[in-house]
């Protein structure tokens, strides 16, 4: 998925940036900390397939505070208040009449104070870790949930954070379980172009100070308090939120795998935001969908290697790997990774997939590389920005049988382009290393003859395919059990050609 547009609303004489992800059933309005910048979390594609399994099931607004990141610079941190009336300026600005609104930290109290004011509005909550009380206060009294060692030890340690502002420590104070070197490159970029350091300083003497607790049993709706089991805050203090507002549940997030990526490590805050906003779990096998994988790689890569010399070869192979990235972004695929001399991608329907290997193949050619491509189309699972499943090891294999300047692709491919425009010939079984029986594989034809592709001259405008691939795309969304059906007759009719 492309990150949205930023689009802004005024407020107070300042434009406060907000953006829009996905048409779903469902409003949901995520409210980003401080050090999470709108456009810059797009960089991690952990977080980019989060966003895009949103849009599955909602409308989500995305937005941070004012006076931070896209939105104008401010004079003071906003009140409780005004960030409530700004939440409601983007719903109204979006036409969300009611949203499941997720808080995070600070953003926590600005949504419990609308819930609380305008119940018509809000259909539920989802708090993560929640900043609440203020935890400086006059008087001998602490807030819930804390005795008052750990409670200045806190203090101490978010202000030795901020202090430090634009060196990616805020996860060492919110979950430590996250804290490893690559996100803490990443949250520092997340953090510098958020907020100056003062900024931020003024954000966390507010923070410390604020207290809205009296709003929590005026709160009517479901709300899912989550507290993650490695954060240096007390599991107390969430629990208190929980406990005091009337629909509130507290859950326990476990600590992250070691290495997760931010991404990958709201996974399960995801989890919880779908139940919310839908009132149901995500299914089990909803990361399980139809499409079609696409592998190319250089043939004969270590005599070119040998032949040219290393600096010669490695311009070489980086100009191939950026038009396979360009062609395969222009065809409405995704690049998935990049490994050696070879690569995999993933399209929603097999037409697209075909005629983009048949360009990056024309163009490798012109390059004085040989490529050789396979494409089939199956079930693959999709792991954060990864593709597991048998369709992509059988990909694999169909793309290591291909000769150079090949593209050969199974029979579900060719059943499934009918249609098209494009034509192949019959390559005849072949049995594929690993996969069980025999494959009948065929190799796609240059458009006008029957002669290798890598001789004949290609431009994307020789076939129009987007209407196959849609109509492809339309029966995998609204009957996927029709297209799984198609590839299965596929199959079965390979596996009774691999019959004696």
């Amino acid at each position: 998925m492309d990150p949205p547009g930023t689009r802004y609303v005024e407020r107070d004489g300042h434009a406060l940036a907000y953006q829009v992800v996905g048409e779903g059933g469902v409003d949901v309005v995520l409210y980003l900390e401080i050090g999470l910048h709108p456009d810059l979390m797009w960089t991690d594609p952990h977080i980019n397939n989060l966003f895009e399994r949103g849009a599955t099931f909602s409308r989500g607004a995305c937005f941070q505070r004012r006076g931070f990141g896209l939105s104008d610079p401010v004079d003071q941190v906003p009140t409780l208040e005004q960030q409530a009336d700004d939440v409601l300026a983007v719903m109204d600005a979006i036409g969300m009449r009611r949203a499941t609104l997720v808080g995070i930290g600070s953003t926590c109290g600005a949504l419990v104070l609308l819930a609380a004011r305008a119940p018509e509005r809000v259909t539920g909550l989802v708090l993560q870790q929640p900043f609440i009380e203020g935890m400086l206060r006059e008087g001998p009294d602490i807030p819930h949930g804390w005795d008052p060692d750990t409670l200045a030890r806190y203090v101490a340690g978010w202000r030795a954070v901020y202090e430090n502002w634009g060196s990616g420590r805020l996860m060492s104070m919110w979950d430590p379980s996250q804290d490893s070197p690559f996100n803490r490159r990443l949250l520092a970029l997340l953090e510098r172009s958020s907020a100056s350091p003062s900024t931020a300083r003024a954000h966390l003497e507010w923070l410390l100070r604020i207290d809205c607790s009296d709003a929590l049993p005026s709160v009517q709706c479901t709300t899912r308090v989550l507290h993650p089991a490695a954060s240096s805050m007390p599991e107390g203090v969430s629990r208190y939120v929980a406990d005091t507002i009337p629909h509130g549940t507290l859950h326990m997030l476990a600590p992250a795998a070691p290495g997760s990526s931010l991404g990958e490590a709201w996974v399960p805050i995801m989890d919880h935001i779908e139940r919310v906003a839908t009132g149901s779990g995500r299914p089990v096998d909803a990361d399980r969908y139809l499409a079609s994988v696409l592998f190319t790689d250089v043939v004969g890569s270590t005599e070119m290697l040998a032949r040219i010399g290393d600096h010669p070869y490695r311009d070489l192979r980086a100009t191939h790997e950026r038009q396979v990235r360009n062609e395969v972004e222009l065809a409405g695929g995704r690049l998935v990774n990049v490994a050696g001399d070879g690569t995999l991608s993933v399209f929603d329907g097999p037409a697209a997939a075909v005629q983009c290997a048949r360009i990056i193949s024309h163009q490798a050619a012109e390059l004085g590389l040989a490529v050789r491509a396979g494409v089939h189309t199956g079930e693959v699972e999709g792991i954060g920005a990864e593709l597991t499943g048998m369709t992509v090891h059988i990909g694999a294999r169909i793309g290591a049988a291909a000769g150079p300047g090949e593209v050969l692709v199974s029979r579900a491919v060719r059943d499934l382009v009918v249609g098209s425009g494009l034509s192949f010939v019959d390559r005849g079984p072949h049995e594929l290393k690993g996969v069980p029986g025999r494959w009948w594989l065929y190799a796609l034809t240059a458009p006008d003859t029957t002669t290798d592709v890598a001789s004949c001259p290609v431009t994307r405008k020789h076939l129009d395919l987007s209407m196959i691939d849609r109509a492809v795309l339309r029966t995998a969304r609204r009957a996927p059990q029709v297209l799984r059906a198609a590839v299965g007759m596929a199959n079965a009719r390979q596996r009774r050609r691999s019959l004696p």
